[in-house]
Protein backbone atom coordinates (compact mmCIF):
# COMPACT_ATOMS: atom_id res chain seq x y z
CA UNK A 1 0.00 0.00 0.00
CA UNK A 2 1.19 3.43 -0.75
CA UNK A 3 2.88 5.03 2.16
CA UNK A 4 1.69 8.92 1.38
CA UNK A 5 -1.93 8.58 0.23
CA UNK A 6 -3.07 11.86 1.53
CA UNK A 7 -6.72 12.26 1.04
CA UNK A 8 -7.17 9.32 -1.40
CA UNK A 9 -7.61 7.61 2.15
CA UNK A 10 -11.55 8.71 1.40
CA UNK A 11 -11.25 6.38 -1.85
CA UNK A 12 -13.52 3.84 -1.58
CA UNK A 13 -10.71 1.62 -3.52
CA UNK A 14 -8.30 2.10 -1.16
CA UNK A 15 -10.48 0.24 1.44
CA UNK A 16 -10.58 -2.78 -1.35
CA UNK A 17 -7.14 -2.34 -1.70
CA UNK A 18 -6.03 -2.71 2.26
CA UNK A 19 -7.71 -6.13 2.23
CA UNK A 20 -6.77 -7.81 -1.11
CA UNK A 21 -3.89 -9.49 -1.94
CA UNK A 22 -1.34 -7.40 -3.44
CA UNK A 23 -0.97 -9.60 -6.93
CA UNK A 24 -5.40 -9.33 -7.29
CA UNK A 25 -6.00 -9.13 -10.61
CA UNK A 26 -8.40 -5.62 -11.03
CA UNK A 27 -10.94 -4.90 -14.09
CA UNK A 28 -13.45 -2.43 -15.24
CA UNK A 29 -15.60 -1.39 -18.03
CA UNK A 30 -16.51 2.34 -19.42
CA UNK A 31 -18.89 3.04 -21.84
CA UNK A 32 -19.66 6.24 -24.14
CA UNK A 33 -20.74 8.88 -22.10
CA UNK A 34 -23.42 9.58 -24.95
CA UNK A 35 -24.73 6.19 -24.87
CA UNK A 36 -24.87 6.07 -21.24
CA UNK A 37 -26.82 9.30 -21.36
CA UNK A 38 -29.79 7.78 -22.83
CA UNK A 39 -29.51 4.52 -20.87
CA UNK A 40 -29.47 6.49 -17.35
CA UNK A 41 -32.12 8.70 -18.28
CA UNK A 42 -34.64 6.06 -19.24
CA UNK A 43 -33.12 3.47 -15.97
CA UNK A 44 -33.64 6.64 -13.82
CA UNK A 45 -35.90 9.16 -14.60
CA UNK A 46 -37.76 8.53 -11.36
CA UNK A 47 -34.58 8.14 -9.53
CA UNK A 48 -32.71 11.74 -10.29
CA UNK A 49 -34.12 14.84 -10.09
CA UNK A 50 -33.02 16.28 -12.71
CA UNK A 51 -34.22 13.85 -14.95
CA UNK A 52 -37.53 14.03 -13.79
CA UNK A 53 -38.33 17.45 -14.32
CA UNK A 54 -37.04 17.19 -17.64
CA UNK A 55 -39.67 16.27 -20.46
CA UNK A 56 -36.73 14.46 -22.31
CA UNK A 57 -33.02 13.80 -22.88
CA UNK A 58 -33.01 16.60 -25.69
CA UNK A 59 -34.80 18.89 -23.27
CA UNK A 60 -32.29 17.96 -20.71
CA UNK A 61 -29.10 17.91 -22.74
CA UNK A 62 -30.01 21.51 -24.57
CA UNK A 63 -30.25 23.38 -21.03
CA UNK A 64 -29.00 20.86 -17.98
CA UNK A 65 -28.55 23.36 -15.87
CA UNK A 66 -32.00 24.99 -16.20
CA UNK A 67 -32.85 20.69 -14.15
CA UNK A 68 -29.25 19.94 -12.82
CA UNK A 69 -28.52 20.89 -9.34
CA UNK A 70 -25.31 19.60 -7.48
CA UNK A 71 -26.09 17.39 -4.34
CA UNK A 72 -29.75 17.12 -5.50
CA UNK A 73 -31.40 13.86 -4.55
CA UNK A 74 -30.29 11.36 -7.27
CA UNK A 75 -28.37 13.98 -9.23
CA UNK A 76 -24.92 11.82 -9.54
CA UNK A 77 -27.14 9.59 -12.34
CA UNK A 78 -27.32 12.79 -14.25
CA UNK A 79 -23.78 13.72 -14.39
CA UNK A 80 -20.51 11.89 -14.79
CA UNK A 81 -21.69 8.75 -13.92
CA UNK A 82 -18.68 6.74 -15.27
CA UNK A 83 -16.19 9.02 -12.66
CA UNK A 84 -18.84 8.66 -9.44
CA UNK A 85 -18.94 5.42 -10.06
CA UNK A 86 -15.02 4.95 -9.86
CA UNK A 87 -14.75 7.00 -6.36
CA UNK A 88 -13.09 9.36 -7.93
CA UNK A 89 -13.34 13.03 -6.23
CA UNK A 90 -14.79 15.74 -8.38
CA UNK A 91 -13.77 19.24 -8.47
CA UNK A 92 -14.77 21.51 -6.21
CA UNK A 93 -17.07 23.56 -8.68
CA UNK A 94 -18.78 20.52 -8.86
CA UNK A 95 -20.00 19.67 -5.54
CA UNK A 96 -22.68 21.18 -3.45
CA UNK A 97 -22.37 24.79 -3.63
CA UNK A 98 -24.51 27.54 -3.83
CA UNK A 99 -24.14 30.08 -6.56
CA UNK A 100 -20.85 28.25 -7.89
CA UNK A 101 -23.24 25.61 -10.84
CA UNK A 102 -21.39 26.15 -13.92
CA UNK A 103 -17.96 24.66 -14.00
CA UNK A 104 -14.98 26.07 -16.10
CA UNK A 105 -14.49 24.60 -19.48
CA UNK A 106 -11.21 23.22 -20.24
CA UNK A 107 -9.37 24.37 -22.86
CA UNK A 108 -7.78 21.03 -23.53
CA UNK A 109 -10.71 18.94 -23.24
CA UNK A 110 -10.16 16.11 -25.13
CA UNK A 111 -12.14 15.55 -29.21
CA UNK A 112 -13.20 12.71 -31.01
CA UNK A 113 -11.08 12.14 -34.20
CA UNK A 114 -12.54 8.68 -36.59
CA UNK A 115 -10.13 8.02 -38.64
CA UNK A 116 -11.15 7.32 -42.97
CA UNK A 117 -13.53 4.87 -43.32
CA UNK A 118 -12.43 2.05 -44.89
CA UNK A 119 -9.47 1.41 -42.52
CA UNK A 120 -9.93 -1.58 -41.10
CA UNK A 121 -10.85 -2.03 -37.43
CA UNK A 122 -9.06 1.14 -36.47
CA UNK A 123 -11.49 3.25 -38.36
CA UNK A 124 -13.28 4.01 -34.93
CA UNK A 125 -10.17 4.03 -32.75
CA UNK A 126 -9.88 7.55 -31.21
CA UNK A 127 -7.05 9.39 -32.14
CA UNK A 128 -3.86 9.22 -30.05
CA UNK A 129 -2.63 13.17 -30.36
CA UNK A 130 -6.31 14.15 -29.55
CA UNK A 131 -5.96 12.75 -25.71
CA UNK A 132 -5.17 13.73 -22.27
CA UNK A 133 -1.54 12.37 -21.08
CA UNK A 134 -2.25 11.12 -17.73
CA UNK A 135 1.24 12.44 -15.46
CA UNK A 136 3.49 9.77 -15.01
CA UNK A 137 3.33 6.79 -12.62
CA UNK A 138 4.32 3.29 -11.90
CA UNK A 139 1.49 1.21 -12.97
CA UNK A 140 1.64 -1.13 -9.72
CA UNK A 141 -1.13 -1.11 -6.90
CA UNK A 142 2.12 -0.84 -4.22
CA UNK A 143 3.20 2.58 -5.89
CA UNK A 144 2.90 5.79 -4.70
CA UNK A 145 0.78 8.78 -6.06
CA UNK A 146 0.20 12.57 -5.51
CA UNK A 147 -2.63 13.84 -4.19
CA UNK A 148 -5.31 15.80 -6.20
CA UNK A 149 -4.95 18.76 -4.38
CA UNK A 150 -1.35 19.32 -5.70
CA UNK A 151 -3.18 20.12 -9.11
CA UNK A 152 -5.18 22.89 -10.06
CA UNK A 153 -8.98 21.75 -9.44
CA UNK A 154 -10.46 24.06 -12.57
CA UNK A 155 -8.01 22.58 -15.07
CA UNK A 156 -6.95 19.32 -17.40
CA UNK A 157 -3.95 18.44 -14.76
CA UNK A 158 -7.00 17.18 -12.29
CA UNK A 159 -8.36 14.72 -14.87
CA UNK A 160 -4.69 13.51 -16.01
CA UNK A 161 -4.15 12.99 -12.18
CA UNK A 162 -7.49 10.41 -11.86
CA UNK A 163 -6.75 8.64 -14.90
CA UNK A 164 -3.47 7.98 -13.37
CA UNK A 165 -4.47 7.15 -10.39
CA UNK A 166 -6.67 4.76 -12.55
CA UNK A 167 -3.67 3.54 -14.49
CA UNK A 168 -2.14 2.70 -11.23
CA UNK A 169 -4.56 0.73 -9.87
CA UNK A 170 -6.93 -1.42 -12.85
CA UNK A 171 -4.53 -4.34 -14.85
CA UNK A 172 -7.53 -3.94 -17.24
CA UNK A 173 -10.05 -1.44 -17.95
CA UNK A 174 -12.33 -2.69 -21.08
CA UNK A 175 -15.20 -0.25 -22.95
CA UNK A 176 -18.26 -1.40 -23.73
CA UNK A 177 -18.53 -0.59 -27.76
CA UNK A 178 -15.61 -3.06 -27.87
CA UNK A 179 -16.75 -5.79 -25.45
CA UNK A 180 -15.90 -9.19 -27.72
CA UNK A 181 -12.58 -7.65 -27.89
CA UNK A 182 -11.93 -6.81 -24.60
CA UNK A 183 -13.50 -10.35 -23.22
CA UNK A 184 -10.40 -11.61 -25.35
CA UNK A 185 -7.39 -9.13 -23.65
CA UNK A 186 -9.04 -10.06 -20.47
CA UNK A 187 -9.01 -14.25 -21.36
CA UNK A 188 -5.30 -13.60 -22.46
CA UNK A 189 -4.44 -11.48 -18.99
CA UNK A 190 -6.08 -13.61 -16.92
CA UNK A 191 -4.61 -16.94 -18.76
CA UNK A 192 -8.52 -18.11 -19.36
CA UNK A 193 -10.07 -19.75 -22.18
CA UNK A 194 -12.86 -18.53 -24.49
CA UNK A 195 -14.99 -20.46 -22.90
CA UNK A 196 -14.61 -19.07 -19.44
CA UNK A 197 -15.30 -15.56 -20.79
CA UNK A 198 -18.36 -16.27 -23.11
CA UNK A 199 -21.99 -15.58 -21.73
CA UNK A 200 -25.11 -13.76 -22.86
CA UNK A 201 -25.39 -9.79 -22.91
CA UNK A 202 -27.90 -8.77 -19.97
CA UNK A 203 -29.88 -5.45 -18.82
CA UNK A 204 -30.13 -4.87 -22.93
CA UNK A 205 -33.25 -2.86 -23.30
CA UNK A 206 -35.76 -3.50 -25.93
CA UNK A 207 -35.02 -1.27 -28.62
CA UNK A 208 -32.25 0.50 -27.70
CA UNK A 209 -29.31 -2.04 -28.52
CA UNK A 210 -26.95 0.24 -29.81
CA UNK A 211 -27.73 3.42 -27.82
CA UNK A 212 -26.46 7.35 -28.79
CA UNK A 213 -23.52 6.13 -30.19
CA UNK A 214 -21.36 3.52 -30.79
CA UNK A 215 -17.72 5.85 -31.23
CA UNK A 216 -18.85 6.72 -35.09
CA UNK A 217 -21.53 9.17 -36.14
CA UNK A 218 -21.85 7.04 -38.84
CA UNK A 219 -25.73 6.42 -39.22
CA UNK A 220 -27.11 8.60 -36.80
CA UNK A 221 -29.40 11.36 -37.62
CA UNK A 222 -28.34 14.74 -37.33
CA UNK A 223 -30.95 15.09 -33.97
CA UNK A 224 -28.45 11.49 -32.67
CA UNK A 225 -25.38 13.63 -33.95
CA UNK A 226 -26.31 16.39 -31.81
CA UNK A 227 -27.12 14.70 -28.54
CA UNK A 228 -24.25 12.88 -28.61
CA UNK A 229 -21.65 16.18 -28.84
CA UNK A 230 -24.09 17.60 -25.80
CA UNK A 231 -24.31 14.17 -23.62
CA UNK A 232 -20.02 14.07 -24.11
CA UNK A 233 -19.55 17.91 -23.60
CA UNK A 234 -22.04 17.88 -20.56
CA UNK A 235 -20.41 14.62 -18.96
CA UNK A 236 -16.70 16.15 -19.57
CA UNK A 237 -15.33 13.42 -16.78
CA UNK A 238 -16.92 10.47 -18.26
CA UNK A 239 -15.60 11.32 -21.87
CA UNK A 240 -12.10 12.13 -20.63
CA UNK A 241 -12.19 8.72 -18.98
CA UNK A 242 -13.61 6.98 -22.10
CA UNK A 243 -11.32 8.39 -24.51
CA UNK A 244 -8.23 7.77 -22.39
CA UNK A 245 -8.94 3.87 -21.46
CA UNK A 246 -10.14 3.56 -25.50
CA UNK A 247 -6.43 4.38 -26.33
CA UNK A 248 -5.31 2.15 -23.66
CA UNK A 249 -7.23 -0.48 -24.86
CA UNK A 250 -6.50 -0.34 -28.73
CA UNK A 251 -2.58 -0.42 -27.67
CA UNK A 252 -3.39 -3.46 -26.17
CA UNK A 253 -4.75 -4.89 -29.34
CA UNK A 254 -1.84 -3.82 -31.14
CA UNK A 255 0.42 -5.46 -28.96
CA UNK A 256 -1.94 -8.74 -28.86
CA UNK A 257 -1.89 -8.36 -32.71
CA UNK A 258 -5.00 -7.50 -34.76
CA UNK A 259 -5.48 -11.03 -37.23
CA UNK A 260 -5.21 -12.64 -34.00
CA UNK A 261 -7.79 -10.48 -32.45
CA UNK A 262 -10.38 -10.71 -35.22
CA UNK A 263 -9.57 -14.55 -35.46
CA UNK A 264 -10.28 -15.02 -31.18
CA UNK A 265 -13.66 -12.39 -31.26
CA UNK A 266 -14.90 -14.39 -34.65
CA UNK A 267 -14.61 -17.91 -32.22
CA UNK A 268 -15.96 -16.24 -28.94
CA UNK A 269 -18.86 -14.95 -31.37
CA UNK A 270 -19.74 -18.36 -32.44
CA UNK A 271 -19.41 -20.42 -29.59
CA UNK A 272 -22.22 -17.35 -27.84
CA UNK A 273 -24.51 -18.56 -30.73
CA UNK A 274 -24.23 -21.97 -30.24
CA UNK A 275 -25.10 -21.76 -27.16
CA UNK A 276 -27.67 -19.22 -27.47
CA UNK A 277 -29.05 -21.97 -30.32
CA UNK A 278 -28.76 -24.68 -27.64
CA UNK A 279 -29.71 -23.24 -24.60
CA UNK A 280 -32.85 -20.12 -25.26
CA UNK A 281 -36.43 -20.33 -26.87
CA UNK A 282 -35.73 -19.06 -29.97
CA UNK A 283 -31.86 -18.65 -29.67
CA UNK A 284 -32.38 -15.02 -28.35
CA UNK A 285 -33.26 -12.52 -25.59
CA UNK A 286 -36.88 -12.19 -24.89
CA UNK A 287 -39.46 -9.72 -23.75
CA UNK A 288 -40.00 -9.89 -19.62
CA UNK A 289 -43.84 -10.13 -20.22
CA UNK A 290 -43.12 -13.27 -21.23
CA UNK A 291 -40.53 -15.04 -18.77
CA UNK A 292 -42.63 -17.30 -16.69
CA UNK A 293 -39.86 -18.28 -14.36
CA UNK A 294 -39.20 -15.94 -11.62
CA UNK A 295 -34.93 -16.96 -11.61
CA UNK A 296 -34.70 -15.88 -15.12
CA UNK A 297 -36.81 -12.80 -15.16
CA UNK A 298 -34.72 -9.69 -14.85
CA UNK A 299 -35.60 -6.21 -12.82
CA UNK A 300 -37.87 -3.96 -13.98
CA UNK A 301 -37.48 -0.26 -13.45
CA UNK A 302 -37.49 2.94 -15.42
CA UNK A 303 -39.41 3.51 -18.26
CA UNK A 304 -37.71 0.64 -20.92
CA UNK A 305 -38.12 -3.26 -20.86
CA UNK A 306 -35.68 -5.08 -19.83
CA UNK A 307 -35.04 -8.34 -21.65
CA UNK A 308 -34.23 -11.44 -20.24
CA UNK A 309 -33.92 -15.21 -21.48
CA UNK A 310 -35.69 -18.13 -21.63
CA UNK A 311 -34.56 -21.99 -21.60
CA UNK A 312 -35.56 -24.56 -23.84
CA UNK A 313 -36.91 -28.17 -22.62
CA UNK A 314 -35.25 -31.08 -22.60
CA UNK A 315 -32.09 -29.45 -21.87
CA UNK A 316 -29.81 -32.30 -20.16
CA UNK A 317 -28.73 -31.73 -16.42
CA UNK A 318 -24.83 -30.76 -17.04
CA UNK A 319 -26.64 -28.42 -19.79
CA UNK A 320 -29.55 -27.58 -17.98
CA UNK A 321 -26.81 -26.15 -14.84
CA UNK A 322 -24.90 -24.51 -17.69
CA UNK A 323 -27.39 -22.30 -19.21
CA UNK A 324 -28.90 -21.82 -16.00
CA UNK A 325 -26.32 -19.50 -15.25
CA UNK A 326 -25.84 -18.22 -18.52
CA UNK A 327 -29.29 -16.87 -18.28
CA UNK A 328 -29.46 -16.03 -14.66
CA UNK A 329 -29.51 -12.17 -14.18
CA UNK A 330 -27.31 -10.09 -11.93
CA UNK A 331 -29.20 -10.06 -8.97
CA UNK A 332 -30.61 -13.63 -8.61
CA UNK A 333 -26.68 -14.24 -9.54
CA UNK A 334 -25.69 -12.57 -7.04
CA UNK A 335 -28.16 -14.93 -4.59
CA UNK A 336 -26.28 -17.85 -5.93
CA UNK A 337 -22.85 -16.24 -5.30
CA UNK A 338 -24.17 -15.02 -1.75
CA UNK A 339 -25.71 -18.66 -0.95
CA UNK A 340 -22.43 -20.30 -2.04
CA UNK A 341 -19.97 -17.74 0.13
CA UNK A 342 -21.94 -17.49 3.36
CA UNK A 343 -24.23 -20.45 2.88
CA UNK A 344 -27.06 -21.10 5.51
CA UNK A 345 -25.74 -22.43 9.26
CA UNK A 346 -28.17 -24.91 10.68
CA UNK A 347 -29.48 -24.02 13.92
CA UNK A 348 -29.27 -27.08 16.90
CA UNK A 349 -31.71 -27.03 19.49
CA UNK A 350 -29.99 -25.73 22.83
CA UNK A 351 -28.68 -28.35 25.01
CA UNK A 352 -29.96 -28.27 28.60
CA UNK A 353 -29.43 -30.19 32.07
CA UNK A 354 -32.58 -29.77 33.29
CA UNK A 355 -36.25 -29.55 31.03
CA UNK A 356 -37.41 -25.61 30.50
CA UNK A 357 -40.29 -24.45 32.05
CA UNK A 358 -43.36 -24.29 30.05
Amino acid sequence: MPKEINVLQEFPMLQVLQVMPSDSFFFSIVRDPAALARSAFSYYKSTSSAFRKSPSLAAFLANPRAFYRPGARGDHYARNLLWFDFGLPFPPEMRTKSGNLHPPRDPNAPELQVLPSGAGPQAQVLNPNALIHPVSTVADHGSQISSPASFDMGSSSFIQWGLAWLDSVFDLVMVAEYFDESLVLLADALCWGLDDVVGFMHNAQAGREHGLSTVSNSGLTAEDQQLTVRARAWNNLDWALYVHFNRSLWARIEKYGQRRLQTAVAELRARREALAKHCLVGGKASDPKYITDRRFRPFQFGSAKVLGYILRSGLSPQDQEECERLATPELQYKDKLDAKQFPATVSLPLKTSRPLSP
